[in-house]
């Protein structure tokens, strides 16, 4: 079945697992191409693919986003810059860029954007896993069971044996204060996550 731009955009933000399937397929052929002309090879042409569109599915993700270029524009750039990063970083300098299709500088700029929006977060997400780590149990699995696993402060006190949510909450409270110290005493202000990401 053929899906449009639109039917991707949607289908990523619904998690239609069918669409996100035919997308899977739809463009690696371009960028494989594109990678095993410049310096690359089948296993490279997988890992940028793969990268592309875990970015590509943040970025769409997000309330403001709105497809300014054609989907395979969006999606070639995307993979152009990281494939030049990645030559950039093993020092391979040799590069052509083949593709037949106009990439507009703005659709470079905003993939620029979101890739480096994605890579941060993908630092922080990092960093909060080893601070997490660093404070040891019992913070860990009740920060984890309400963050990752969702789960409300009552399923918390009864599955970690705290006599009521109440006293659950007062935990996590300690808790944030101990991962928020361990941020202070092992990162720049700069480098800190938003509480968002938390």
């Amino acid at each position: 079945m053929q899906y449009s731009d639109i039917d991707y955009i949607n289908g990523i933000k619904e998690n239609n697992e069918a669409i996100l399937k035919a997308l899977y397929h739809q463009y690696f052929r371009m960028i494989r191409h594109h990678i095993i002309t410049n310096n690359g090879n089948e296993a490279d042409a997988r890992d940028i693919y793969h990268e592309t569109l875990l970015t590509l599915i943040h970025v769409v993700k997000k309330d403001n986003f709105i497809l300014s270029s054609s989907l395979s524009t969006f999606i070639f750039a995307i993979s152009k810059r990281l494939w030049l990063k990645h030559l950039n970083k093993n020092k391979n300098f040799s590069y052509s860029d083949n593709f037949n299709e106009d990439t507009s500088s703005l659709s470079k700029d905003i993939s620029e954007q979101y890739i480096e929006e994605y890579e941060q977060q993908e630092k922080n997400i990092q960093k909060i896993h080893i601070a997490l780590q660093s404070i040891g149990n019992p913070c860990y699995q009740l920060l984890k069971e309400f963050y990752y696993n969702h789960l409300s402060m009552e399923q918390i006190a009864e599955k970690l044996g705290y006599n009521n949510a109440d006293v659950a909450k007062n935990q996590k409270y300690k808790c944030l204060q101990r991962l928020k110290k361990y941020f202070f005493e092992n990162t720049t202000l700069s480098e800190l996550p938003k509480s968002s990401e938390l």
